[in-house]
């Protein structure tokens, strides 16, 4: 299974646009999409972050619908509101797994606090989500979250690793397949199994083979 993963995009619509390009003209086609967070932006034109961000979701939907196929999506810690949009195709996967192939795909869009946004939670209360997750986690198990695993694909402009200790233990418990996340823009890349797909408003995703284990970056 190949899947289209990315992150981070926050409200640019002309990556959106490149992101339909490579699902309808890639000379090799994948599965599904995976978006991790960090989908919408909503500045300007004196709205409320709430109410502009609701409008480009609005406009989000439209192009996820036009896709054709499976996208699978959870929320960012910039993210002020939820997509609230759920089809056939379309799915919120937070809190739930969705089963594509051989694979399950299983959600979790809470971050640990970085800006004071609705997805964000205090470690404890991650943890204790997670733990209720981890029935669901196994070795054909593709995890999406916002954060990073703490230690892998983290660290910010000043050294600092923000990632969640508990997706670390999850994922190292479960000894689940892929781990799928965004959050820090410039740890964009992979380290094992986990696979930072974070944008940043960069045109820039990746194209991850499963079953191979074998990714390829592609930018515009």
């Amino acid at each position: 299974m190949r899947i289209l993963a990315m992150s981070d995009v926050h409200g640019d619509f002309d990556i959106y646009r490149w992101m339909q390009f490579l699902v309808s003209s890639a000379p090799d086609p994948v599965d599904a999409v995976v978006l991790a967070g960090d989908l919408l932006h909503g500045a300007g034109d004196h709205l409320s972050i709430e109410e502009a961000q609701r409008r480009e979701a609005d406009q989000l939907i439209g192009i996820l619908c036009e896709l054709g196929l499976p996208v699978l999506y959870v929320m960012g810690n910039d993210d002020m509101i939820e997509l609230d949009y759920e089809d056939d195709l379309v799915r919120s996967i937070h809190q739930r797994s969705v089963t594509l192939g051989d694979y399950e795909f299983l959600g979790y869009q809470f971050s640990p606090p970085f800006m004071g946004g609705i997805h964000e939670k205090l470690e404890d209360e991650i943890r204790d989500d997670l733990t209720a997750l981890e029935p669901q986690m196994h070795d054909r198990t593709v995890f999406v979250t916002h954060t990073p695993a703490r230690g892998f694909r983290d660290t910010t402009a000043m050294g600092t690793n923000v990632g969640s200790p508990s997706v670390l233990d999850s994922i190292r418990r479960k000894k689940v397949r892929v781990h799928i996340h965004g959050h820090i823009h410039k740890c964009f890349g992979r380290e094992g199994i986990h696979f930072n797909v974070a944008s940043g408003r960069a045109f820039r995703a990746m194209r991850i083979d499963i079953e191979e284990m074998e990714h390829v970056v592609l930018t515009r």
